[in-house]
């Protein structure tokens, strides 16, 4: 019973151990891929998609007063929930879930290089870019989706009346 419990020990210890380097490896790719700079770009980024809202919401000069209150209270919001204090275990734990420790060590490798730290730098300026190319496709494709939102609602509207 004791070789038992004393092999359970050394399996789960082994098990802990191995945790603990993969947690450190990925600690340290968070620190190498200077992700909570990341996630200030990020900020930079939703913040321009909020001050287009002001365009998109025809926003008069005389009531800019009135927007300019209402962004500073989302982007408070936005940088409360959304701080890297708050993100940085999440993320943690997705590569932890997502990547082996031998794809976090090739990471790491990759990302200390100098390409690496190329794309790292340029990363939130392609994220920027695609996210508006997004946003324009979305809202190229929104009066489409609307009339389509619209049917669906005129059939569904018709199908329970026929229920009743």
């Amino acid at each position: 019973m004791g070789k038992v419990i004393l092999l359970s020990l050394l399996i789960f210890s082994t098990n802990l151990a191995a945790q603990t380097a993969k947690q450190q490896k990925i600690g340290e790719l968070v620190e190498v891929m200077d992700m909570d700079a990341m996630v200030d770009s990020m900020y930079s980024q939703v913040e321009g998609m909020m001050q287009n809202m002001s365009v998109q919401m025809g926003v008069k000069p005389d009531e800019k007063p009135i927007f300019d209150k209402y962004y500073a209270d989302m982007t408070k919001v936005l940088k409360t929930k959304m701080s890297w204090q708050k993100m940085q275990p999440m993320m943690v734990n997705l590569y932890d879930k997502q990547f082996s420790e031998q794809e976090i060590s090739d990471m790491l490798d990759f990302y200390k290089t100098e390409s690496g730290q190329a794309i790292l730098k340029k990363m939130p300026q392609v994220m920027q870019a695609s996210m508006q190319m997004s946003q324009s496709l979305v809202q190229e494709a929104m009066p489409e989706i609307q009339a389509i939102a619209g049917q669906l609602g005129e059939a569904l509207k018709k199908s329970r009346s026929e229920a009743n």
